[in-house]
């Protein structure tokens, strides 16, 4: 199991979250493969897209970074 750190700003002071790719799946997951089915259709994002991929997104969004827990 991969786990993931990022911070985010609360009441001025830096906040750390850490999600494990199960949360992601199960919080991230069926956002994003909504928009991509709207923007490209499913049978291609079925086709040519993964988990992998919408977890990269999900990191890049929230600029986190891969911890060991």
């Amino acid at each position: 199991m991969r786990y993931f750190s990022f911070a985010y700003p609360v009441d001025g002071d830096d906040c750390i979250e850490t999600k494990s790719e199960d949360d992601i799946r199960k919080e991230y997951w069926p956002y994003w493969y909504e928009k991509m089915c709207e923007k490209y259709g499913k049978e291609k994002v079925d086709a040519d897209y993964c988990f992998e991929d919408c977890l990269m997104d999900w990191i890049v969004v929230h600029w986190a970074q891969e911890v060991t827990k």
